[in-house]
This record gives structure tokens, C-alpha cells and sequence, in this order.
């Protein structure tokens, strides 16, 4: 049984919500009845039954395995094998059509080649299972497929063991005793989802309601994406599960406005913890073992992956956002700030409506905190990068994987150009902002607002930027070759391509006068601003960068990072 673990932060609050509260979590219910969805009870039922029949695939490869190398049948069926979840369909978010993160852990007969060899051969040949991909060289190696629909994320862990108990913890620390790297990250999920359940588990009813609500806005908003520098699944249920922490009374509507009110003006880098990190002597990397790190004290080259740290709570902790970049924090903070303003407001509208009112009606006051974004009238330039494949398809969607991975990279490397924004869209487009440029196509866009005052007349020139991003960061792509391509196309916002507007002339058609009524009122406040000599907010991030980089070349310690150096590249 695993040792209990104590919150790092006291509670700010320790009673019920103002009586007021209680009504208005009546219109967010209704609010989330209509516009968060969940998932019926048959695809629920349908779920179980496809993690039933992958645990019994891989258990019988687990017997043939042993088998093969000479264990008897006896020894070969107690060798075991567990199958675990962790995520969102661990925690009971059921987003319809969201995937399932599950982990194998297997005895050590068992090795993570053959997982990529022979399982992987009995996936591919089990009628339900389709489009299946492999990348097993990333830091966690991973196989993803569709299975009876449902998305599936499998990763391997090896224990040495020779068989799996069925009643193995892995919640236990001593469980990753003797591991290795591959085996801790992947048993990391899990136990971290595990240890956020246990922490809040007083009022997981609030916290799971203010998570869903979180999970719906972040996607709406396009902030929902860890590899492209944004906020992924395990960011909000630390974020979410550390407001529920400080308020352990709160109901939904209040957990939900405090998170927003919260983060709004959230001191990073400190950083949003749970639990204090131990350091167990596993030889494992620990985030937070030394004192600056939780004081949010650190010198530059520390400082660039550190930027909005939110820590995992399990052994070994871990930043979980460490993709986190200068661009993508001002978009974070600003999208946190909006959602506090908005929340304010409905606690405000709301208190002024009658005590009778209907909460189907009063429901409508939280619609604007999950309004699709403004990105695509939010600048007057872009840039698509078009990837392009015209060989085999599993090899440009293995391509287009790669890049959607590096395309942070892109924007690190377009901060050094005179810019006071770069907003990296993280939805990928399954086209070409030029029609027929390859067989298969996918595209990704970044709006762009240009620091005319740096710029000092000059051009805008990206030529060196981008060969400087395709040498180091595309070419490393293993396989790459001619059927392979990048292509950067550098848009006026006039030249967006319909598909981003809409799915009908009609909705382009609306979408453009929308767009084009923001954009004026956008361009007389600028113009207003311009003449009143006001200027943009800074980029908290950047100025924290630069004072640290002061700080370091003052005492002689400056170190700069390599650009592989990330967390997760």
C-alpha cells in the first residue's frame, strides 16, 4: 500500500461557498449538459469491452513470449501481465471520442523489442485494430491504433520480475527500483493520475466538473496542446486538482471562477505543485529536490524550460509543461486572463437576476468562456507550413507527426525576428493552403504581429529562420527523403483560405464579415493607442529570460542551453 501524501499548500479557504454559489452551480450544470459533452453509456460499455479484449491480447503474448524461450505452460500463465489507464478516461472525463492512455507492464522475459515485434504483429493482425503507428525511438516509446473505433495509446513498461502480480501497486515507489528510463515515463502516467485522484478525493465531484468545463475551454480556445508548447491533459488536472486543494469545500461554480482568478495571476515561475518532490535514489532526475526550484529562482538555462512549471506529483516529480515558450505563455496568460473576466462578469450578471430564474436560461451567461477562438482575425499576417508526402501514407503521417513535434522549435526560432507575437494555431488542417501540391497534405498556421519600431523600415525576411529551422530540426527526421516536403507560405489575413473559415461559402462568407468588423475596431484601438503613445503589455516570460541572462553573465555563470536540451523533444 502506498504511503499517504500531504498537500504541499494549506487551504486559502476552509468553508462552504457564499450561499449565491449554490444557484449558480445549477446554471453551470445546465450549461455542461448542453455544451460539455460526455459519453453514452453504450460507448462507455464499448470501451471496457475494447481494454478487455486488448489485456487479453497482450496477456496471451506475455504467455507465448515465455513459452518461446523455454518456461513451461505453468510458468508462462503466471508470468501475468497488467494493463493500466491513466488520463482523462482514468479520471471519468469521458469526452466522446477522446483516446485511451493505457500502459502495458510486463515480467522481464519480455522486452521492449519484442513488444515492437511480435505484439505489435498480433495488433495488426486482430481484425478491430486499424490504422496502427509506432515510434520507437521517442523518449516514451509509444504504439497508438484505433481499436473498434477507440483510440488507444500504448506504451510498455518492463519490471524485473518474473511474473506481474495481480495484486502489483504501482502506485508503490519501490516499484521503479532497478527500471529503466523508458519503464519510469511510462509507468509516470498511472501513478501520477493515481496520486491526483487520492489528493482529491474529499470533493472529486467539483474537481471533475471544473475539469471537463477547463478541458472544453482549452480546446475551444486552441491552448490545448503540450507538444505545441500549449497546456496538455496532465497540466489541467495538476492545475485543477491544486485550486481544489486550496478551496476543499468549494462547489463547481466557485472552484471553476477561482481557477480562472487564480492562474490569471499566477507568480511564474513558481511553480503550481501538489505535493513536496522526494528523492528516492533511484538515479532518477527529481524537479524541485533543490530550494530555488520551488521558489521559482533560477539561473537562465534552468529558467527556458521553466517558464509556467506544473509539477507532477508522483516520484519522480516532474515539470509537465516544460514545452512551455516565451509565445505560448503570453497566449496562455492572456487566454486565463479572458476566462477570469468572463467568470467575474457571470458571478456579477447573475447576482443581478431574479432568485426564481430558470438555470436552463440563466445557463447562457458561461457561454462565452468556451467561444471558438479569434485566431483567424486576431493578425493581419500568418504563415502556413504546408507539409507535403507524395510516397507511401504511413510515411508522411509518421513525417507529419515529427513536425507537428518541432514546430515549437519554429517558434523559439522566430523569436530572435523583430515580433511582438507568435501564435502557433495547434490544429492541424488535413490540406494544403495551395491545392495539389502532393498526394497527402496537412497544414499548421501561426499568426504573426510584426515590432515595426525594431524592424526600423527594414523587410520582413524569414529566408534564414527557416533554413536554420529545415537543417536543424527537419533534417534530423530519420527517414526523411524526396517524397518529403515543407513548404512555408507567408499569409495577408485577406489570404486565409477558406477552409479555415468555415465548411460552406455561407459560414466563410460569415466568418469574413465577422472577422472584418473585429479587425476594424482591432485597428482603430491600435491606432488610438498609437497616437496616445501606449504601449503593448510585455512579455512577462521574455523580461524574466533576459533579467535571468543579466543575472548570469553578472557572475560569470551564463550557460546556454542546446536547442535538444528540452524535456520532450
Amino acid at each position: 500500500m502506498a504511503a499517504p501524501v500531504e498537500p504541499l499548500l494549506k487551504p486559502f479557504e476552509t468553508s462552504a461557498p457564499p450561499a449565491a454559489y449554490e444557484r449558480l452551480d445549477a446554471t453551470l450544470a445546465a450549461f455542461m449538459a448542453e455544451r460539455v459533452p460526455v459519453e453514452s453509456d453504450a460507448e462507455l460499455r464499448r470501451r471496457e469491452r475494447v481494454l478487455g479484449e486488448l489485456k487479453r491480447v497482450f496477456q496471451d503474448w506475455v504467455q507465448s513470449v515465455c513459452r518461446a524461450k523455454g518456461l513451461s505452460d505453468e510458468l508462462a500463465a503466471e508470468a501475468g501481465g497488467r494493463l493500466y489507464t491513466s488520463g482523462s478516461y482514468r479520471l471519468g472525463v469521458h469526452e466522446p471520442g477522446a483516446d485511451i492512455d493505457s500502459v502495458c507492464v510486463a515480467p522481464n522475459h519480455c522486452t521492449r523489442t519484442e513488444f515492437f515485434d511480435t505484439l505489435k504483429a498480433a495488433l495488426l493482425a486482430h481484425p478491430q485494430v486499424e490504422n496502427l503507428r509506432s515510434v520507437e525511438t521517442a523518449v516514451v516509446p509509444i504504439m497508438t491504433f484505433d481499436f473498434d473505433d477507440v483510440n488507444i495509446d500504448l506504451l510498455f513498461a518492463h519490471l524485473p520480475l518474473n511474473a506481474i502480480p495481480a495484486h502489483l501497486d504501482i502506485d508503490e515507489d519501490a516499484v521503479l527500483q532497478g527500471v529503466d528510463e523508458a519503464t519510469e515515463k511510462s509507468l509516470n502516467g498511472p501513478r501520477v493520475t493515481n496520486l491526483i485522484y487520492k489528493l482529491v478525493a474529499h470533493n472529486y465531484p467539483s474537481f471533475l466538473a471544473v475539469l471537463r468545463v477547463a478541458r472544453v475551454w482549452a480546446k475551444k480556445r486552441g491552448i490545448y496542446s503540450n507538444k505545441m508548447g500549449y497546456f496538455g491533459g496532465v497540466n489541467f488536472n495538476i492545475l485543477v486538482a491544486l485550486v481544489c486543494q486550496l478551496f476543499p469545500k468549494a462547489t463547481p461554480s466557485y472552484l471553476l471562477c477561482k481557477f480562472f482568478h487564480i492562474f490569471a495571476k499566477w507568480d511564474w515561475p513558481s511553480p503550481a505543485i501538489l505535493c513536496r518532490p522526494v528523492d528516492h535514489g533511484y538515479g532518477f532526475d527529481v524537479w524541485g529536490k533543490h530550494a530555488d526550484q520551488l521558489r521559482g529562482r533560477m539561473a537562465y538555462a534552468n529558467l527556458r524550460n521553466n517558464l509556467m512549471p506544473i509539477v507532477t506529483p508522483a516520484y519522480p516529480a516532474m515539470n509537465s509543461a516544460a514545452n512551455v515558450n516565451p509565445w505560448s505563455y503570453a497566449v496562455l496568460q492572456s487566454e486565463f486572463e479572458r476566462g477570469s473576466e468572463i467568470c467575474q462578469a457571470v458571478v456579477e450578471r447573475h447576482a443581478a437576476l431574479a432568485s426564481d430564474v430558470d438555470p436552463s436560461v440563466a445557463r447562457e451567461l458561461w457561454a462565452p468562456l468556451v467561444e471558438t477562438t479569434d485566431f483567424f482575425d486576431k493578425y493581419d499576417a500568418y504563415l502556413a507550413v504546408n507539409i507535403l508526402g507524395d510516397g507511401d501514407e504511413g510515411a508522411f503521417e509518421s513525417f507529419k507527426g515529427f513536425l507537428g513535434s518541432r514546430l515549437r522549435k519554429l517558434v523559439e526560432r522566430l523569436g530572435y525576428l523583430p515580433l511582438k507575437a507568435i501564435h502557433l494555431f495547434p490544429k492541424e488542417y488535413d490540406r494544403a493552403t495551395t491545392p495539389g501540391l502532393a498526394a497527402h497534405e496537412s497544414c499548421y498556421f501561426l499568426g504573426l504581429k510584426e515590432d515595426r519600431a525594431r524592424m526600423e523600415g527594414e523587410n520582413f525576411v524569414l529566408t534564414q529562420t527557416w533554413m536554420q529551422f529545415w537543417q536543424e530540426d527537419v533534417a534530423k527526421y530519420r527517414d526523411l527523403d524526396d517524397d518529403l516536403d515543407v513548404r512555408l507560405e507567408h499569409l495577408a489575413w485577406e489570404g486565409l483560405p477558406d477552409f479555415v473559415l468555415g465548411e460552406d461559402a455561407d459560414a466563410v462568407a460569415a466568418a469574413r464579415d465577422v472577422g472584418a468588423a473585429r479587425r476594424a475596431v482591432r485597428h482603430c484601438r491600435e491606432a488610438e493607442e498609437a497616437l496616445n503613445d501606449v504601449e503593448d503589455a510585455p512579455n512577462a516570460a521574455l523580461q524574466a529570460l533576459e533579467k535571468a541572462e543579466k543575472a548570469d553573465e553578472a557572475e560569470g555563470t551564463l550557460k546556454r542551453p542546446r536547442d535538444d536540451d528540452d524535456a520532450a523533444a
